[in-house]
C-alpha cells in the first residue's frame, strides 16, 4: 500500500489534468476486476463478481484530480508513517492525498475481499471532484443503479463516518451498521455530517452512501499530512464491512429526507426566487431541477444545490477568516 500510495502522491493530477493517473490505476485495476473502463468523461470504472453474484453490490469510490495548488515539483516525505510534501527549498506545501489517499486504501481493499463474500464489487475512480463532483455528475446512473452501498474514501481525519451534508446520504439502518461493524472490530468510528463530496451525488440519485475518513488532515494547505496509521484502520473498516454487509443490506432502505445525524436544509424546490440589486446589473436566483441558477444579464451560471451550499459555506468561512 505504501509503496502505491508514494507513487500516486507523486502524480501531478488537478483537476481536468486526471489522465497521469488514470493511466497509472488501469493496469493494476486489470490485474484485480473482471472488467474495467473508461466512461466518455474519463472516469475510471471497474466491477467483479465474487461467488455467484447474488449477495450486496457494493461500490468502491475516491476521485482521482487534486487541488490546483499542488505542485508538480514536491518532494513526498515519510517520517515513521507521517506523510508531508515538501518543495526543494525544504518549505511545507501541499501533498494531495485529497483523495489519493482514498484511492491507495480502496486499491489495498481490492487485494483482501473476503473469500466468504459472495456479491459484486464495483469501482469508481472520479474526474473534477474538487471543482463541483464534475465527473461523478457525468457517470452513467446505470453503471450504479442496482448498488445496494456506495463506500466514498474522501473525508479528513481518522474515524468519520459521514452520513450526511445538507442532505443524509444514508438510511439510519446504514449508519448504524456502520457503526455497528466499526464496534466489532474495536474501532469508535463514529457517524457525522460533513461537506461535500462524491457521495452527494450517489445518494441524490437513490443510492445509499457512505464517505470514510482517509488519514489525511489540513487538507489544501501546506501544512497537509497524512497518517498511515488511520488510512489502515479505514482499510480493515472497508474489508469487515464487506463481510459482514450480506446480513444487513436487506434492511438498508431507501435514502431518506432526514436521517438521525442530518436534517436535510429545505428548498422549496421551484418556487424559490431571490433578487438582489449589483452595481454590475439586476442579479437574481431561483431553483430548476435540484439546480440553483443565478443570472445577470445574458450570463448564468446553474449549480447543484449540494454544490452551492458547499461553496456558499467556504466563501463565508474565507471572508470572516479575512
Amino acid at each position: 500500500m505504501q509503496k502505491q500510495l508514494i507513487d500516486l502522491l507523486s502524480i501531478y493530477g488537478t483537476s481536468g489534468n486526471e489522465t497521469a493517473v488514470r493511466n497509472y490505476l488501469k493496469p493494476i485495476l486489470h490485474d484485480l476486476m473482471t472488467e474495467v473502463f473508461v466512461d466518455p468523461y474519463g472516469n475510471l470504472l471497474a466491477s467483479k463478481t465474487y461467488g455467484t453474484g447474488e449477495g450486496a453490490n457494493v461500490m468502491l469510490s475516491a476521485h482521482m484530480d487534486t487541488v490546483h495548488n499542488t505542485k508538480k515539483n514536491k518532494k513526498i516525505v515519510n517520517k515513521s508513517g507521517i506523510i508531508t510534501a515538501e518543495l526543494p527549498n525544504g518549505s511545507r506545501t501541499v501533498l494531495g492525498a485529497d483523495d489519493r489517499a482514498g484511492i491507495a486504501i480502496i486499491l489495498t481493499v481490492l487485494k483482501r475481499i473476503p473469500e466468504s463474500f459472495n456479491g459484486i464489487i464495483k469501482v469508481a475512480f472520479t474526474r473534477e471532484e474538487e471543482v463541483g463532483s464534475v465527473g461523478a455528475e457525468r457517470l452513467s446512473k446505470l453503471f450504479y443503479k442496482n448498488v445496494n452501498l456506495a463506500i466514498v474514501v474522501d473525508r479528513k481525519g481518522n474515524r468519520d463516518i459521514v452520513v450526511g451534508s445538507d442532505r443524509p446520504y444514508c438510511s439510519d439502518a446504514v449508519g448504524d451498521f456502520m457503526e455497528y461493524v466499526s464496534e466489532t472490530i474495536g474501532f469508535d468510528y463514529k457517524c457525522v455530517k460533513g461537506g461535500s463530496s462524491d457521495a452527494s451525488i450517489f445518494s441524490r440519485n437513490k443510492i445509499n452512501s457512505v464517505n470514510l475518513s482517509s488519514g489525511y488532515q489540513n487538507e489544501h494547505t501546506e501544512n497537509e499530512f497524512l497518517s498511515i496509521n488511520d488510512m489502515k484502520d479505514t482499510i480493515k473498516l472497508i474489508i469487515e464491512t464487506i463481510s459482514s454487509i450480506n446480513d444487513f443490506y436487506k434492511d438498508f432502505g431507501k435514502v431518506p429526507r432526514n436521517n438521525k445525524w442530518v436534517d436535510r436544509c429545505e428548498f422549496d424546490e421551484d418556487i424559490m426566487w431571490e433578487e438582489q440589486n449589483d452595481p454590475n446589473g439586476l442579479v437574481y436566483a431561483y431553483t430548476e431541477d435540484r439546480h440553483i441558477v443565478m443570472k445577470q444579464g445574458e450570463n448564468e451560471i446553474s449549480m447543484l444545490q449540494d454544490n452551492f451550499i458547499s461553496l456558499s459555506q467556504k466563501i463565508i468561512k474565507y471572508i470572516g477568516k479575512t
